[in-house]
């Protein structure tokens, strides 16, 4: 079972899991993203292209390139006398680090994503009708990716007090947040910023880092760098995902 839990630091979490369950993971994330050769829902690359950086870590830890932990599987000798067997006492779990403000984003891109995949798979008009339909309710990919928030949303849950929680669970789950839009670089902005707090104030700007995210369109940042990606896409003549903006080089020395 995929496991979400905070890095010692507040710098992000920890994503963890058995080698199925990172697996699993990753083959939903690569279902539910659009791909760049696409022939439809262009307007979705760019955010599916980023999904597919943190898959990239996700691949590489249950590849084993990452960090690798004993995880106690509750075996005993009496057990393994009743069924006649010799196992391990534990289970092997893998695991990869993600910074917070990427997975507040990443969180906001599933959730549009997965929308998207119900409208494909049912062909229905209206939201409440695709996500009890019989072609949607027990898809296998969404379950994943639910999961996969899920345990992030526990592991949220348990760092802010209650009422920064509810909070935080309305402004993720508002209507026509249309993270689609988003420049994705500004993802890179904010990561950066808070790599450089410390982690009292990383915890006191969790919450309105979040609110940043899901109200982009009216965030001063990101409307400028939205301006300047925009224009330098179009001197190069590339998509605006390509666009990497300078200064905003990650350290190579902070702590986890």
């Amino acid at each position: 079972m995929i496991t979400i839990k905070n890095t010692p630091n507040l710098t992000g979490v920890s994503i963890s899991g058995d080698f199925n369950d990172l697996y699993n993971l990753v083959g939903a994330f690569h279902d539910i993203v659009i791909d760049e050769y696409s022939k439809k829902h262009h307007q979705f690359i760019d955010i599916s292209t980023r999904i597919l950086g943190v898959c990239y870590d996700i691949r590489h830890a249950c590849q084993g390139d990452r960090e690798v932990e004993l995880v106690d599987n509750h075996m005993n000798e009496d057990k393994m006398r009743w069924h006649s067997i010799i196992v391990p006492k534990n289970n092997v779990y893998y695991s990869c680090n993600c910074f917070y403000p990427e997975m507040f984003f990443v969180m906001l891109a599933l959730n549009e994503l997965v929308e998207l995949r119900n409208k494909d798979l049912t062909k229905a008009e209206y939201t409440y009708k695709r996500a009890m339909d019989k072609k949607v309710i027990w898809d296998e990919t969404i379950a994943i990716i639910r999961l996969f928030q899920a345990e992030f949303v526990k592991c949220v849950k348990s760092t802010f007090t209650d009422t920064t929680f509810v909070r935080w669970i309305n402004i993720m789950n508002g209507d026509y947040i249309g993270v689609e839009d988003i420049a994705v670089q500004y993802i890179d902005l904010l990561n950066f910023k808070y790599i450089n707090m410390t982690r009292e104030k990383r915890l006191k700007k969790l919450y309105s880092i979040a609110r940043r995210i899901a109200e982009f369109r009216y965030d001063k940042d990101h409307i400028e760098i939205k301006k300047v990606v925009i224009k330098a896409a179009r001197e190069h003549g590339c998509v605006q995902g390509d666009i990497q903006l300078q200064g905003f080089d990650y350290p190579d020395d902070f702590e986890w």
